[in-house]
């Protein structure tokens, strides 16, 4: 979706400063489009300032800080007219953004039934930034309103942002804004500026294999290999209910097929029967299908409700919502098929699908994740295994560079899983993209908090070197050495089989902890896990040692997940002992009589069973890197 969404020429508030907003206590500047050169007097909290329109008619207003509470309003006028914004709180501002773990909603989230009904708290409001690419610079504004957390509407909020804003009202008691910027499946080269990527001589490899998938994808001439050549003859009664799929592969959704080891883009077919509440037959119902990987073809009951190709701008992170017509829903059995076909990359199915009643917000979804069946109808030869994103900063032009201009308080970042196979360069990428964001934000010092991906796939049982173990160290690197960042730890709080695990509380707690403890200054509070510090040798073993390991302790029943290695590292066994001594680990190997390395919790789904005295699980670390 390309973003052409400019302010009117009329007196108007910028969208984060209308009805129910938040403003930033230490730095209020509302923001604004007016003729331009016209003066603009703005009044809030008893203060008034004047400003002045610039040659683009955008006018900011600079306030002093001014003290947290609430409600006011906020005027603006000119000589013709006046616009005023109601129940406006001052108090805290913060950003979250990232992937799908980051928008995933109250409402998917497990055991919040409670929460939600409980979510009564006016002085919570978040605003969600619509879906908006542009490849055609930034973005001047955005669509989106401010919604106040109440029972009704809090079960469409960010779970982590809802956590976490929650969290920090409770202890801080002042009024939280959360602006929640994200899109599910997106790497974090789509969050960067193009200039940032553009600078770095380490970028230019990736920067060339995008600019050949974009090549690709505008020349099909270059490519009619991977063209779509629609569906196969003996693929048409794949869709129809009574197709019997027992014999198709089971597989994860959301997830790539690349995951299970199907290594080839073309075609895949996946079916899913689900029962529905009985008082849906007979009704109008959407199919919140989320983002396929690239194209789809999805049918409902044996009928095609919707499908998406190339020529849609962005189609490859463009949730799909089909609507479901009544006359399709005729028992509380519902047969669903979608074919997804994959031009290059990963393919599958990356979000995740959901049944709903259209405009009822009440009602809860029938979510649609776990597993399904699948089955190819045509394999192609892989292209750019690593799954590079088509366009480069993408959503930055159309979600974060349209923010800029307000005062943020703080940043929460929940991203990753998207970016595992460049793990290598993501210390790098990471690092720019706050460099970046802090000077969008004209704020050099602007707290950014970040969450260590969670646990996922299976366990193995022999010590494994994994992808995701590598990206969360390059994230525990990030926020060792760049001031002003934080690490929130997820690693026990994940899911084997669900890329989006369910328990949003922990992650949103953990991260109010991180920014309670270092950036509003309760050092009384716990806020991290324990930290992987330096190691040595001792007698036949390694022992190593951790910050934040206040009463560190066994987590279960023995203390396990250390492997080590001999000075060559290339075979890696379980540690045999594993002994805690004040803020110190030992570990030893029988076969291994001269360690030289150790790595702990380093698995895609690792054991974890090191915890300090606030039950905060250590980080995974490696002493080899």
């Amino acid at each position: 979706m390309s973003s052409s969404l400019t302010f009117f020429a009329l007196l108007s508030f910028h969208p984060l400063f209308t009805d129910h907003a938040v403003v930033s206590e230490s730095q209020p500047r509302p923001l604004g489009q007016a003729e331009p050169g016209e003066v603009v007097t703005v009044s809030l909290a008893g203060s008034t300032v004047k400003t002045t329109a610039d040659a683009s008619g955008r006018w900011a207003a600079e306030f002093p800080p001014l003290p947290a509470g609430g409600p006011h309003t906020l005027s603006a006028r000119t000589d013709g007219e006046e616009i005023t914004s109601r129940d406006i709180l001052i108090g805290q501002v913060w950003l979250g953004s990232g992937q799908s773990n980051m928008e995933w909603t109250l409402s998917q989230t497990k055991d919040t039934e409670a929460d939600i009904a409980a979510a009564d708290e006016p002085r919570l409001r978040v605003f969600t930034v619509p879906k908006t690419s542009s490849s055609k610079g930034p973005a001047s504004t955005v669509g989106g309103r401010w919604q106040v957390s109440t029972p009704r509407d809090a079960g469409g909020m960010s779970a982590v942002g809802y956590f976490f804003g929650r969290r920090m009202i409770n202890e801080t008691q002042r009024p939280f804004g959360m602006i929640i910027s994200a899109w599910g499946g997106s790497a974090i080269s789509q969050w960067m500026t193009e200039d940032t990527l553009r600078a770095r001589p380490e970028y230019s490899e990736f920067i060339n294999e995008i600019e050949r998938v974009r090549s690709a994808m505008t020349d099909p001439a270059a490519n009619r290999a991977h063209e779509d050549p629609g569906i196969a003859p003996q693929a048409k009664t794949w869709s129809e209910p009574d197709h019997d799929d027992s014999a198709w592969t089971a597989i994860p959704v959301p997830g790539k097929w690349q995951d299970i080891g199907w290594d080839f883009n073309g075609a895949v077919w996946y079916r899913r029967s689900v029962e529905i509440p009985a008082d849906w037959v007979g009704q109008d119902l959407e199919f919140a299908l989320g983002i396929v990987d690239d194209y789809d073809h999805t049918f409902v009951n044996g009928t095609l409700v919707g499908t998406m190709a190339a020529e849609t701008p962005a189609f490859w992170a463009t949730p799909r919502i089909y609507k479901v017509p009544a006359a399709l829903v005729t028992s509380t059995t519902v047969n669903i098929a979608v074919r997804a076909f994959d031009i290059w990359g990963g393919g599958g199915l990356m979000g995740t699908p959901a049944l709903q009643r259209p405009n009822r917000p009440d009602i809860a979804p029938v979510i649609l994740h776990d597993l399904w069946r699948a089955q190819p109808e045509l394999k192609l030869p892989s292209r750019s295994p690593g799954g590079p994103p088509p366009s480069t900063g993408a959503l930055f032009n159309g979600m974060i560079a349209p923010l800029a201009g307000i005062h943020l308080d703080g940043v929460i970042w929940y991203q990753g899983e998207s970016d595992t196979s460049r793990a290598q360069l993501y210390p790098r990428m990471l690092t720019d993209l706050i460099h970046s964001w802090r000077n969008t934000f004209d704020t050099p010092a602007l707290p950014f908090g970040i969450v260590q991906l969670a646990n996922f796939r299976k366990r193995e049982s022999e010590p494994v070197d994994k992808s995701w173990a590598h990206l969360r160290e390059a994230q525990r690197l990030v926020a060792l050495h760049e001031p002003a960042t934080g690490l929130a730890l997820a690693i026990d709080a994940g899911e084997a089989d669900d890329i989006h695990p369910r328990d949003k509380k922990t992650v949103g707690e953990r991260l109010a902890l991180w920014a309670l403890h270092t950036v509003y200054g309760r050092k009384d509070l716990a806020y991290s896990g324990p930290l992987f510090v330096e190691s040595w040798a001792e007698d036949d073993g390694l022992r190593l040692r951790f910050s934040h390991a206040s009463g560190l302790r066994v987590r279960g029943e023995a203390l396990r997940g250390f492997q080590i290695a001999g000075a060559d590292l290339t075979k890696w066994v379980w540690a045999d002992e594993a002994t805690i001594r004040g803020d110190t680990v030992f570990v030893r190997a029988a076969s291994v009589p001269q360690p030289a390395a150790v790595r702990y919790a380093w698995q895609d789904n690792p054991e974890t069973t090191l915890e300090n005295a606030a039950g905060l699980p250590a980080s995974p670390f490696r002493t080899d890197n």
